[in-house]
């Protein structure tokens, strides 16, 4: 089962900063800033990142951009949540007379298994491409191919597809507005 864990620190150096990196610097972009040891907890911490194409000093560049900010996943299965959720609690507590407590989140299936489809072993979403007939999206290259009728929208400036992952889910657990998935997507051609 797939879990995230809402980063107050990561959030906020995010607003801060901005979460595109050069495609170059792609292992220097999923560093957990935590402030306590990571490296104590029974499970590896990891972000989803997609790359996309951006527009920077006149010309096109592949960047890579943290898909959730703030958030932290991992995988365990249901036994082992209690005793990830006790290591967090002991490791965040340390020394602190006001208990904290860090958000655990259960990930829905739907995006799950949708972010493990599309992802590679470094959960990693690469940039796609496809053309438009006659209005509709046709996915030619990349990880989208096959999900051409999950795409709700496209922003064909900023070269991104939203994909929907539910029809069932409202509100996704990161309190977007739908249950959509953001990735890379270049429309090389439009046909008529």
């Amino acid at each position: 089962m797939l879990y995230a864990l809402y980063n107050a620190i990561a959030a906020e150096q995010n607003k801060e900063i901005n979460p595109v990196f050069e495609l170059s610097k792609f292992g220097e972009c999923s560093e957990p800033l935590f402030n306590f040891d990571i490296s104590s907890l029974p499970v590896d911490l990891f972000r989803f990142t997609i790359e996309r194409n951006r527009h920077v000093q006149g010309e096109w560049r592949s960047v890579i951009a943290t898909l959730f900010p703030g958030y932290f996943f991992f995988e365990c299965d249901k036994d082992m949540v209690s005793e990830v959720r006790a290591r967090l609690d002991e490791e965040l507590n340390k020394g602190q007379r006001i208990k904290q407590q860090l958000p655990l989140i259960s990930i829905p299936q739907e995006l799950s298994d949708l972010l493990y489809e599309l992802c590679d072993q470094q959960h990693h979403i690469s940039m796609s491409k496809g053309i438009i007939v006659n209005g509709m999206a046709h996915v030619t290259e990349g990880p989208l191919m096959g999900y051409d009728n999950r795409i709700v929208r496209i922003d064909r400036h900023k070269r991104l597809a939203w994909l929907k992952y539910s029809e069932n889910i409202t509100r996704d657990f990161s309190k977007n507005s739908t249950s959509t998935l953001v990735a890379g997507l270049e429309i090389t051609e439009r046909v008529s």
